[in-house]
């Protein structure tokens, strides 16, 4: 073990790598390398605890260093720092994309170079720490030896009155129809054990759920839903039976891909699809607590009738043929073999206590932000609406966010942000009960649902107390550009039913008050005015430096401006009268998301209108406009493009909402068409005559 940690510099120069020991050299070893090739072996040969590489140099360069390092097993978890010339947008997106930790813009000063270094060290170490404690945790689990599978599978069905040897009898059906296919004894085995698995995610789903003797309600259904998800997490390190985890994670995953996931044909793991037609078959041959078990005769119609929908039509004709000589699965060897799994007790109670508490762990893992802890946004919003169901409720919903956080990023680093991140996060934690319920929406947002509370002078000592607080932590963190804004709404138990959503808008309108107002303070929505609710707010008179400093405040987004369409219609005489000047080239294209025949599903054309507008936003470049011109239309106008970049562009869009959505999206059709300066002076306001122009 190294005296001092070792950091490997890279630059092409000389010069830079002693200067660069003369800063580091105290508190570090420090390794060179001036080139590509040479900085390569030596993060290999000596496996530093940090590189700091130049972007810019001749050969190889940084860029390229780093795909290389991330392909190598022996050196891509090593951490990065970039140095580089100028940080622009496009150059950070890549670093960060190929691994980045952080970057320093050249020349830079020593203590600033000092203080990343010190913070990237000790996350560096923290992580390595937490993943070596991850690790340990996943090899117990892959010690485990296969007498324990089949205490697990018991142990599984054992939460359901009704599926008493159900995992055994999957794994047996599994099993015979492989022998069928000709499998190799290796995989026969390989594939009994991940049967027998199939469902111990359900250890995570509530008895009473499992046992439900009528249907099951939206949410008690989406929590069944997770235990293919939670199983394979509980299962991916079980590196002694290969592909244990897809078979557990795509099990009920239908051919047509209606299932679960959305998966389809042959891109479903076979051994998930031999386990689908195993788990219905079981199920059908068995009592549950909702209907009788069914006659062999039904079970085939049944098979028959989802062939080539929910099941695999080769492994249906397959398991036919089985059925049609005389296959069923063999109660008195699920009786011997549960016998055999009743041969440790001791060591199923063990199981039993370890599964449990990994099955809750990974359970919060999926609801968690990695970096503060706190739920994210989904599950936070589930929590919530969740609680707003009862009848008579009440609560109080703060919307919060850090204030000029960007400068801190790029002043200090982002090691140095998310440093203050989770400062923020202990704060709140110090301000909330139990039973509370917070959540980093992303960035530097965060949310707050506390219920029963409704007392006003409570909830004021609550927001004063986060924002005394965050002020002292600041000044001592030397972050005195940064506050705290918080927005608040309050649900009370004599007021009509709301959702999270409501309480969310109606909080942010609070936090836009605050933000016109000063910043590092809170506003109750009640207080708010009518106009104020509807954002109608009357602005200040600002002279031209307040404004200018205003503007430069607002949070900076990348791709392009998604607005209201009645502002739309203004930018889009605002481009009409500079194309004149300009003599560019504009583009406007109008997307159409295709609605299903006979299908009036309003929430999935909603859904997949949104994805478009984020596809569209995170496709284009600033300057380009987009807004919504129906409930199924989306126009883009393209600055500065001609019509082959603007054809490359929209399908570079189509290609974005379809990774987005899934292979469930509805189809999205464009047209596209490049308006001359003259016809642009012609295009009215009026929705008739912009409709016509577009097509």
């Amino acid at each position: 073990m190294r005296a001092k940690p070792l950091i490997l510099v890279v630059d092409s120069t000389r010069a830079t790598l002693r200067y660069m020991e003369s800063i580091l050299g105290d508190t570090y070893y420090i390794s060179f390398a001036q080139s590509g090739l040479e900085a390569l072996d030596a993060a290999k040969a000596e496996q530093p605890e940090l590189i700091i590489l130049n972007v810019n140099m001749s050969g190889m360069d940084g860029f390229e260093v780093m795909e290389e390092l991330r392909k190598d097993i022996d050196t891509e978890d090593i951490p990065v720092v970039l140095m580089m010339d100028d940080k622009d947008n496009e150059s950070e997106l890549r670093g960060l994309q190929a691994g980045a930790m952080d970057f320093i813009i050249m020349p830079f000063a020593p203590d600033i170079l000092k203080t990343r270094v010190s913070h990237i060290m000790e996350l560096s170490s923290l992580r390595r720490k937490l993943e070596g404690t991850i690790e340990r945790q996943k090899q117990q689990i892959s010690n485990m030896s296969l007498q324990s599978m089949m205490t697990t599978a018991q142990m599984v069905d054992a939460k359901d009155r009704y599926a008493k040897g159900h995992s055994i009898g999957v794994a047996i059906c599994a099993k015979a129809i492989a022998k069928r296919l000709n499998w190799s004894d290796t995989e026969i085995e390989d594939l009994y054990y991940t049967a027998l698995l199939h469902d111990i995610g359900k250890i995570a789903v509530e008895d009473s759920i499992l046992n439900k003797a009528g249907s099951l309600t939206e949410e008690e259904y989406e929590a069944v839903k997770q235990h293919t998800s939670i199983g394979a997490e509980i299962v991916r390190n079980t590196t002694f039976i290969p592909g244990v985890a897809n078979g557990v994670y795509y099990h009920h995953e239908h051919y047509d891909g209606k299932g679960y996931f959305g998966l389809a044909g042959e891109k479903i793991p076979l051994a998930a699809r031999i386990i689908a037609v195993a788990d219905a078959y079981e199920a059908m041959s068995s009592d549950r607590s909702f209907r009788r078990r069914l006659s062999q005769e039904n079970i085939k119609n049944e098979l028959i009738l989802n062939r080539g929908t929910q099941f695999d039509p080769n492994i249906v004709d397959v398991f036919m043929q089985m059925l049609e000589e005389g296959f069923t699965i063999d109660e008195k060897m699920v009786e011997r073999e549960l016998r055999a799994g009743n041969n440790a007790e001791e060591a199923g109670a063990l199981l039993h206590q370890v599964f449990s508490e990994n099955a809750k762990e990974i359970q919060s893992e999926l609801e968690k932000d990695s970096l503060t802890g706190f739920l994210n946004r989904r599950y936070f919003e589930e929590k919530v609406n969740n609680y707003l169901l009862r009848p008579q409720v009440s609560g109080t919903f703060f919307m919060m966010d850090v204030d000029n956080f960007k400068e801190v990023n790029d002043t200090y680093g982002h090691a140095a942000g998310d440093e203050l991140l989770m400062k923020f996060a202990g704060i709140l934690k110090k301000n909330v009960r139990e039973n509370d319920f917070v959540c980093r929406i992303g960035g530097d947002e965060f949310a707050i649902f506390f219920p029963e509370l409704d007392k006003e002078p409570v909830i004021k000592r609550r927001a004063e107390s986060i924002l005394q607080m965050f002020s002292d932590m600041k000044e001592k963190l030397g972050y005195h550009c940064c506050s705290v804004s918080i927005g608040i709404m309050t649900k009370y138990a004599e007021t009509e039913e709301v959702d999270c959503d409501t309480l969310y808008r109606d909080a942010d309108k609070a936090l836009y008050h605050v933000k016109n107002n000063g910043k590092d303070s809170y506003y109750m929505y009640k207080n708010m005015t009518h106009s104020e609710t509807k954002l109608n707010h009357e602005e200040k008179q600002l002279d031209l430096q307040q404004l200018m400093r205003k503007i430069s405040e607002r949070k900076y987004h990348q791709g392009a401006y998604a607005v209201e369409y009645g502002r739309f219609s203004y930018i889009y005489q605002f481009i009409a009268r500079n194309m004149e000047r300009s003599k560019q080239h504009v583009q406007i294209i109008m997307f159409h998301v295709e609605e299903i025949v006979g299908n009036k599903n309003e929430a999935q054309l909603e859904d997949s209108l949104m994805l478009l507008e984020t596809a569209i936003i995170h496709s284009l470049r600033r300057g380009d406009v987009t807004t919504q011109f129906s409930p199924m239309q989306q126009i883009v106008i393209l600055m500065n493009a001609n019509k082959e970049n603007g054809v490359l562009v929209a399908e570079r869009i189509i290609n974005k909402y379809n990774d987005l959505a899934g292979p469930k999206a509805l189809g999205v059709t464009y047209e596209i068409r490049e308006v001359p300066a003259k016809e642009f002076q012609n295009i009215t306001t009026d929705e008739q005559d912009s409709e016509e122009n577009v097509k």
